[in-house]
């Protein structure tokens, strides 16, 4: 799902988290569909200064087999059967911190694009998901990768997917969005810092309700710990930061 909005005067590109799990990947045994709806979304950041960040966003659904936009990501499908799915995809990296008050005088940290590939193993008992991506925007230059357990849960109209698992990131990526130069140490005050690679563990908690045959309210909550090297940086308040969201979609 893509999604425009409007961050301190600057347009992003920022792609929901879709409302899919295991029990959902198996698009090649259904038809092509477009999905559009609206959502809302916050971002509650660990960083000290502002934290919170509010969007109204545009959704847009679709998968034809063969290429796809599906929750953080984009990408094509090089294996994709009932048990098995390689792909290989771009997603968007909401990362992303505005200093202000006393941190003012440290340089804003981008969102960027990564790049990469994913493989998932389904089973009767969920979903069982590798994933790597690298920064093409060269805004951190990091590396991250992700292991995860997703699952389906029904009843009635609603539907539940949560997905738990970890995720590593690299020192490069670390010192971008965590780090404190030298320089931005002389010019603020703030200790220098240089983050290295961390292990992180985060939980989604997605679901999904269907009003009738074309309209879903869905919704959910992100929610990442943060690693001590994370934790640790002068530039953080809080040990974790979570986003909740809410929407509805329409499906032609």
């Amino acid at each position: 799902m893509i999604h425009l909005f409007v961050r301190n005067n600057k347009i992003y590109f920022f792609i929901l988290i879709a409302l899919n799990s295991w029990g959902n990947y198996s698009y090649a045994e259904e038809p092509v569909a477009l999905s559009v709806g609206l959502n809302t979304s916050l971002d509650f950041q660990a960083y000290k200064g502002k934290t919170a960040w509010m969007s109204v966003l545009p959704t847009v659904f679709y998968d034809n087999k063969k290429i796809y936009v599906e929750g953080d990501e984009l990408g094509v499908y090089l294996l994709n059967n009932d048990q098995n799915q390689f792909r290989l995809n771009a997603y968007y990296d909401d990362s992303y911190f505005s200093p202000s008050g006393k941190l003012n005088a440290l340089r804003t940290r981008k969102w960027s694009v990564m790049s990469g590939a994913s493989y998932m193993r389904i089973t009767p008992f969920g979903g069982f998901k590798a994933q790597i991506g690298t920064d093409i925007l060269s805004r951190s230059k990091g590396t991250v990768a992700t292991l995860s357990y997703l699952a389906e849960l029904n009843t009635g109209k609603w539907s539940f997917y949560p997905e738990i698992g970890y995720q590593w990131s690299n020192s490069q990526y670390n010192d971008y969005y965590y780090g404190v130069t030298a320089s931005e140490a002389r010019n603020s005050g703030v200790t220098e810092y240089h983050p290295q690679d961390s292990i992180q563990p985060y939980m989604d908690l997605n679901f999904n309700y269907n009003l009738n045959k074309k309209w879903n309210v869905f919704g959910g909550v992100n929610i990442n710990y943060l690693s001590n090297q994370q934790y640790r940086s002068p530039i953080v308040r809080n040990r974790i930061d979570f986003s909740p969201s809410l929407g509805i979609v329409f499906k032609f």
